[in-house]
């Protein structure tokens, strides 16, 4: 009996063992196969390009001269609005040294240096996508004009995608702030979430990002719902410890998305989100004012609230950046100017308001002018002859006839 027990508990013993071997060497594979991205070796100078320290020293082998080692910068993309547009921009700072995570959202109608018609940041893309360009390419060069450095990496995720990860994470509890209800038959989109803590599919999450029009801000609004979210996922995961599911959702993510990291580059920057403390993790949005511009609404950088911010949460360099390492449009004294040459200036020409026309008032007639008296003789009379009666009235003159048919007064009978 007791030969039994010892040799049931070896096995155990031996099982517990092969169990912890298979974890350590899971575990310590995962971490040979997980890789960061490379550091970028051309992106060690603002958007104009500053002079080096050391211009004739190396560049170190793995992080350039004038970056910040450790940090890495991205550019996420939501393709979200069912006509093409990049509606949800988020530039990212991520140190992997110390632990942090920044994030600033760029408003989808955010004004940019751009001589078309149309000037927002969201049609840049499909724009460029359409002509047979990456569109991607154009777009980091817009965000690079924004923030002075062209991200080292991006992704851009389409709904599809989005709703299956959440799927494969098995939901994300939210506290939804209000009741949402949303009908566009013309991009099938149709939320109707209620309001209150509950555990959001895939759907539902993609509602809850993907809803403004009952924000009294619009856009922005949606914005801040998307960051609230966004926490959310993070708080829940690094509660955990861990990411539910992570290998399908490694799969998911780098077959579905377009972007330039593989899936090694993903699990880092996952395992990454799991290292910071949750205070760590914070979001932000470019600072703005609204404007309308030849009948579009734009937003418009706040260049003087930018820079610090900025700085604060996303520059990755040594040196800080100023507002001529960028090429943006902003508002100053009421005015559109730039930080670099204004393209297409005419497109800011403030357009003369019309001016009301004034009701339509029949004049008054001019009064008629009296018509003149025409001249008259004034009256004459002789005076009576002596033995007349002043009342009595003159006889008349008698004519007589006479030669050649002329007539002469007849004498007096008196």
């Amino acid at each position: 009996m007791e030969n039994k027990k010892r040799r049931i508990w070896k096995i155990l013993g031996l099982a517990v063992l092969v169990l912890a071997a298979l974890l350590v060497t899971g575990f310590s594979a995962y971490m040979i196969w997980e890789q960061a991205p490379a550091p970028p070796v051309l992106a060690a100078s603002p958007v104009k390009g500053r002079e080096q320290k050391n211009p004739g020293k190396e560049s170190s082998p793995v992080w350039p001269e004038g970056r910040q080692a450790g940090v890495y910068t991205l550019l996420l993309v939501g393709n979200d609005d069912g006509n093409g547009n990049t509606d949800t921009l988020i530039v990212g700072r991520v140190d992997s040294y110390n632990h942090k995570m920044d994030f600033v959202s760029i408003p989808r109608d955010t004004l940019i240096n751009w001589d078309w018609d149309i000037r927002k940041i969201n049609a840049v893309y499909w724009s460029y996508r359409l002509q047979g360009e990456t569109g991607i390419d154009q777009l980091k060069e817009h965000i690079k004009k924004l923030t002075g450095f062209e991200p080292d990496c991006y992704a851009v995720l389409d709904i599809g995608v989005f709703k299956e990860t959440v799927d494969a994470l098995g939901g994300v509890e939210f506290d939804v702030p209000m009741n949402l209800n949303y009908d566009d038959s013309s991009q099938n989109l149709h939320i109707h979430i209620a309001s209150g803590l509950q555990r959001l599919n895939g759907e539902q999450a993609m509602g809850v990002c993907r809803y403004r029009s009952g924000y009294f801000n619009g856009d922005l609004g949606r914005i801040d719902m998307q960051q609230q979210f966004l926490k959310a996922c993070a708080d829940q995961f690094i509660s955990l410890g861990s990411i539910p599911n992570l290998p399908k959702v490694i799969e998911l993510l780098s077959q579905g998305l377009d972007t330039d990291l593989t899936g090694a580059n993903i699990a880092f920057f996952l395992r990454q989100a799991l290292l910071c403390p949750s205070e760590n993790i914070r979001f932000y949005t470019l600072p703005n004012t609204d404007d309308t511009v030849r009948g579009l609404s734009y937003t418009v950088v706040d260049l003087e609230q930018w820079i610090p911010l900025l700085n604060e949460a996303l520059n990755p360099f040594e040196e800080p950046i100023e507002a001529e390492d960028l090429d943006l449009v902003y508002l100053e004294n009421g005015r559109y100017t730039g930080t670099a040459e204004l393209l297409g200036a005419w497109y800011f020409a403030r357009q003369p308001e019309a001016v009301p026309s004034r009701p339509q008032t029949a004049e008054p007639e001019p009064e008629a002018s009296p018509s003149p008296t025409p001249f008259q003789l004034p009256e004459f009379s002789f005076p009576p002859l002596p033995g007349e009666s002043d009342s009595a009235p003159p006889e008349p003159e008698e004519l007589l006839p006479v030669a050649g048919g002329k007539k002469i007064l007849a004498p007096s009978r008196r």
